[in-house]
């Protein structure tokens, strides 16, 4: 698209950045040569060094041609001059900066349809994040009745699992709210549909009424009572032999540390040697132990784990990890534990009563009297 931006400013040099990135043909009328200079130079755009509400500057931009023009200048006289010469001069559509809200019918008067309200879109963001420190971006929409807004999924919320349908129909769910898009661990972006699941560590993006919002926020930020059953992950971390010792709350504790990994099949999670940091929980999917040579010593699925002993103990991996298939793995690290484990004492010794038992039916003889501990290094 052909475009005219009147006002190199800041806001005018971030736009015009953003649109010749995107490919368009951009021309940006500034008064201030220096600013001319540097935005040809830095930004790439044709520039007109000249007054936007001077028609001959106009003209010269090729606005007559242009698809849209933007009023970005520094004041509402100058931005409301420029809309209206460009709606005498060309069919282009115009979009203008409104810095003051008393200019709004006169805008409308002079047939500028698309307002970009600077107070009110800070305000709203402000207050939005103010009250609800859980979204991690909004955007106003329709005169702020309306609400644009990123929101993580955390590893023990109540929808983590469950599809987009599900979460629709779950009692408590505002009607209102729209799923318009879920971000994955990896940044990549899709539009959900129905049968979509939400993971943790996911970031889902929602339109709710401003009305509706605190009701949304809530209710996808909802976390079990402690005591009314446990996460997936948790679930899971009861599951391995060496955590018995640990209480739910305790578990939890653990769970919420976890990192959320997605790995595509054949994806190396570490190798023969390594230093082992963390242990593995697998979510979804299977994982590959392989020995010397690339031999097969084992696989782990659903709700099994890997990795544990080298974090332990502190010696090198023993084998290397392979995902069979496309994962979703959960990494629990050793400072996870210490955190836990090392605050109680007596569960950190009757953890290491069991992992001695295991290692010593994994060895077949006892366990020399020399090792590193519990944690390790």
């Amino acid at each position: 698209m052909r475009i005219v931006i009147a006002g190199g400013g800041r806001v005018g040099s971030v736009l015009a950045a953003r649109l010749v990135s995107e490919q368009h043909t951009v021309t940006v009328i500034e008064r201030d040569a220096s600013t001319c200079t540097r935005l040809f130079e830095e930004v790439g755009v044709v520039t007109v060094c000249g007054d936007a509400t001077n028609p001959q500057m106009l003209e010269a931009a090729g606005v007559a041609t242009a698809d849209v023009a933007a009023g970005v200048l520094a004041r509402d006289p100058e931005n409301l001059a420029f809309a209206m010469l460009v709606r005498s001069m060309s069919p282009a559509r115009v979009m203008v900066r409104m810095l003051d809200t008393s200019y709004r019918e006169a805008y409308r008067l002079a047939g500028v349809k698309e307002l970009v309200a600077e107070a009110e879109v800070v305000v709203a963001k402000m207050s939005t994040a103010i009250d609800f420190p859980q979204v991690a971006g909004s955007l106003p929409l329709a005169g702020g009745d309306t609400i644009l807004f990123e929101l993580a999924i955390g590893p023990r919320a109540l929808v983590t699992g469950k599809t987009v349908a599900q979460v629709r129909g779950m009692e408590g769910f505002p009607r209102d709210t729209l799923f318009i898009g879920v971000v994955d661990l990896e940044g990549h972006t899709v539009v959900p549909d129905g049968s979509t699941v939400l993971r943790a560590g996911h970031t889902v993006i929602l339109v709710a009424r401003r009305s509706q919002l605190a009701q949304a926020v809530e209710f996808l930020t909802a976390e079990p009572a402690m005591n009314a059953g446990l996460t997936p992950l948790t679930q899971a971390l009861r599951k391995v032999d060496f955590l018995a010792p640990l209480n739910d709350e305790q578990l939890a504790t653990v769970a919420r540390g976890a990192e959320f990994l997605q790995r595509p099949a054949g994806s190396e999670i570490f190798k023969k040697g390594d230093p082992g940091e963390s242990f593995f929980v697998v979510l979804n999917g299977e994982v590959r132990m392989l020995g010397e040579g690339g031999q097969l010593v084992g696989t782990v699925g659903l709700g099994g784990f890997f990795g544990e002993l080298a974090l332990l103990t502190g010696e090198p991996r023993m084998a290397t990890a392979v995902t069979a298939t496309a994962c979703e793995l959960a990494a629990v690290g050793r400072e996870d534990f210490r955190s836990v484990v090392m605050a109680n004492p007596s569960v950190a010794l009757e953890m290491s009563r069991i992992l001695g038992q295991r290692l010593s039916r994994a060895q077949g003889a006892p366990i020399p009297a020399k090792r590193r501990g519990l944690f390790g290094r």
